[in-house]
């Protein structure tokens, strides 16, 4: 039997399977510091079987499941429970399969995708149909920004900031122009958030911080014109880019690589060491071409992504397994 601290209405999920599909996503795009998010189609699967019987289970799959942590350090797990208020004892015959080809702390956000399908899955055993805008507001505290969550919930392009009147996110989303290709390289060594947040100055020029609300300005508005030019001018960062560049080395290699190119830029995604290449599909295959030959000159294991915007979010839907 389920034990007694297990939400009644759980034993109506013995037999049943929960699927949680969530994208991945890249913030900032150069000037947007933890402001703006953009959903991408590289995916992490969250699959929770219920079953009577058996003790709790974490099964790792994926081309990037070496990166994940054991069952005690496990985020998903531990947002879980601490959602829940359970402990491990009290989810008996739960199995949690986690499958993810998003690689670990290349600034993709893989954290944030384990953080909402534990959120999205508690509210559920809670009985409660999930309310992305509190699955959303709760992400973001547990990250410290709503950016990577935002987009990863809602998908496609998103502009937040947490709301002055209390602890919830306020979230807008854009129409992220289809003609606008995402090319992600991803190199070999990781980058911890925290690492590059140790990296930002505690105080910045008021000259630096003028330009950056420029740019952002601009940004919005070249999403909103589909205006290409617009778009190369926006993405220029004086806020954390110039302070990560060490931890990133190839951040301005790329970038030199890009303005030789048809490319409309290049940025940090996120807080690296993965970097965005943005250009228009007309110059999709030069782009590729070059972003596959640079990683073929550098040491093993660089590789390009050429990824779709991902515009659905989260999803999530019941299967029998009976």
């Amino acid at each position: 039997m389920l034990s007694r601290n297990y939400p009644d209405f759980a034993s109506s999920l013995i037999g049943r399977r929960l699927v949680i599909n969530v994208p991945g996503s890249t913030t900032n795009l150069g000037p947007g510091f933890d402001a703006i998010g953009l959903a991408l189609s590289i995916y992490s699967r969250f699959t929770f079987d219920f079953r009577e019987g058996k003790d709790l289970k974490i099964d790792l799959q994926g081309s990037c499941a070496n990166d994940l942590s054991n069952k005690r350090e496990n985020l998903l797990l531990n947002v879980l429970l601490d959602s829940l208020q359970m402990t491990e004892e009290s989810l008996k015959g739960l199995t949690i399969s986690i499958q993810t080809d998003i690689p670990l702390a290349r600034g993709l956000g893989s954290s944030s995708t384990a953080v909402l399908s534990a959120l999205w899955a508690a509210e559920i055993l809670k009985g409660h149909v999930p309310d992305k805008m509190h699955v959303l507001a709760r992400a973001a505290q547990i990250e410290g920004h709503p950016d990577n969550v935002g987009a990863s919930l809602l998908g496609g392009l998103v502009v937040c900031a947490p709301s002055i009147q209390g602890s919830k996110a306020v979230v807008k989303q854009l129409n992220w122009p289809e003609k606008w290709k995402t090319f992600v390289v991803v190199p070999p060594y990781k980058l911890s958030t925290e690492a590059a947040r140790a990296a930002l100055p505690r105080t910045i020029p008021l000259s630096d911080a003028t330009a950056n609300v420029q740019r952002v300005a601009l940004f919005v508005a070249a999403v909103a014109a589909r205006d290409d030019e617009a778009l190369r001018e926006s993405l220029f960062d004086c806020l954390h880019e110039p302070y990560r560049a060490d931890l990133v080395p190839d951040l301005n290699k790329l970038k030199a690589l890009v303005r030789g190119t048809n490319g409309l830029g290049c940025v940090l995604s996120g807080a690296g060491s993965s970097v965005l290449i943005i250009a228009n599909q007309r110059h999709e295959e030069e782009i590729a071409s070059e972003l596959t030959s640079w990683c073929s000159r550098q040491s093993a294991g660089y590789k390009v992504l050429n990824l779709e915007v991902d515009r659905k979010g989260l999803r999530s839907d019941y299967e029998s397994f009976n």
